[in-house]
């Protein structure tokens, strides 16, 4: 069962909190260690994922007028994701942006935009079915982008602990991110690939 506005939100506040904490936590040889995300290290992992609050006024500057051309994440992901999506596309020139943030970040600095981030979700009461244009889809719901910011840091959260030990999601941001992941595929494809009447390969992985 998907998740409310609300309980996204709070979730994902949730999730930077403990990405703040755990970033806090990291000794030199953590920030530098390898990650199962080829061609990151700690370091550029955390850079990925990392909020800045001054995405609270770009999302404000982005709001438009109904109705959104996305209304479900999963559709978001789905076309992300197609052969030719951004998701694919795009992927190379991520990992690089990523690698180039790490190097003007620190475990303080994280945990600091983690921390304030989060106290600005919290403190965020814009109505979750406001329109915000989007690249690459024309324009979604601020609760679309909020359930898909979920499901990346909760992804990438594991990814961490991977790496370095020392956290965990949250049971409920787990299933909350199954529950979109399970919703990406063709759900016929995803029914027979779960009941073992076809090859994983053909509905796994939802996402790159």
């Amino acid at each position: 069962m998907r998740l409310d506005a609300e309980a996204a939100r709070n979730l994902l506040a949730d999730a930077w909190d403990r990405w703040a904490r755990r970033c806090a936590e990291l000794a030199d040889d953590d920030w530098s260690a390898p990650t199962r995300c080829t061609g990151w290290d700690v370091a550029a992992l955390i850079a990925h994922v990392c909020p800045e609050p001054t995405m609270f006024d770009r999302l404000a500057e982005a709001i438009t007028d109904p109705p959104a051309a996305v209304t479900d994440a999963a559709i978001l992901l789905r076309r992300f994701n197609e052969p030719d999506g951004v998701a694919n596309t795009g992927a190379d020139a991520l990992a690089e942006r990523a690698v180039t943030a790490a190097a003007a970040l620190t475990p303080q600095t994280a945990a600091a935009r983690f921390t304030e981030t989060a106290e600005r979700l919290r403190a965020n009461h814009t109505r979750a079915d406001t329109v915000i244009a989007y690249p690459f889809v024309d324009s979604t719901t601020l609760a679309v982008i909020t359930e898909t910011a979920l499901m990346e840091s909760t992804v990438h959260l594991l990814d961490l602990a991977a790496a370095v030990g020392g956290v965990d999601p949250s049971p409920e941001a787990l299933r909350a991110t199954r529950d979109l992941l399970i919703a990406v595929p063709d759900p016929t494809v995803a029914v027979e690939a779960l009941a073992g009447r076809a090859a994983p390969s053909t509905a796994l992985p939802a996402i790159r």
